[in-house]
């Protein structure tokens, strides 16, 4: 190999090493892409928030005649304020809420509301009836939360869960209700 080949490869030197970074970058883009999605998928986290309906859900089960419990869902890297937690009952005469068994929170300096208990996992609140009977019973559940990452929080999200005698659930979203529950017969933190 004479001096002149030696010179025009190290010339040539950089030019194969950007087509092989090129390369690399625009095989290994999608892999990045997939493995994100992957790791989405394991964690629960996103980098944009999500609907309030995929953050956080409610269902109801009928413990008894005169309980009820109502199952949080709460998705990883959310939360729900307790403060901001109502429930009530709709249509039902003669049936009030006694007493809502509130489980543990967790407490957080919040960008929003400051010092709040709030609810970073799934729970559940247990009302207690009184005028219980086996009849069907439709709750009203209002709630916020929020997505941590980014410090957005959700405007109050208001659902309508019916309870029937046996305990099968019917769930229905109402939109746009701001108005607190109706009173005597509701219960809050």
């Amino acid at each position: 190999m004479n001096s002149l080949d030696l010179r025009r490869r190290v010339r040539m030197l950089p030019r194969h090493a950007m087509l092989c970074i090129a390369s690399l970058v625009l095989f290994a883009l999608p892999a990045l892409a997939q493995t994100t999605s992957l790791l989405e998928k394991l964690t629960g986290k996103t980098a944009e928030p999500v609907s309030p309906d995929q953050a956080f859900s409610v269902t109801a089960r009928r413990v008894n005649a005169s309980r009820i419990a109502l199952d949080f869902s709460v998705r990883p890297g959310y939360y729900l304020y307790k403060e901001r937690l109502f429930v009530a009952l709709k249509g039902t005469p003669g049936v009030r809420i006694a007493r809502v068994d509130y489980p543990p929170t967790v407490t957080k300096q919040d960008q929003t509301f400051g010092r709040s208990e709030v609810y970073t996992k799934p729970f559940v609140l247990t009302l207690q009836l009184e005028g219980a009977s086996h009849e069907p019973v439709t709750v009203v559940a209002r709630y916020q939360g929020c997505y941590e990452a980014m410090g957005v929080c959700y405007p109050p999200e208001t659902k309508t869960v019916g309870v029937t005698a046996a305990g099968a659930v019917t769930d229905s979203r109402i939109s746009g209700h701001s108005k607190p529950p109706p009173s005597g017969r509701t219960a809050s933190p």
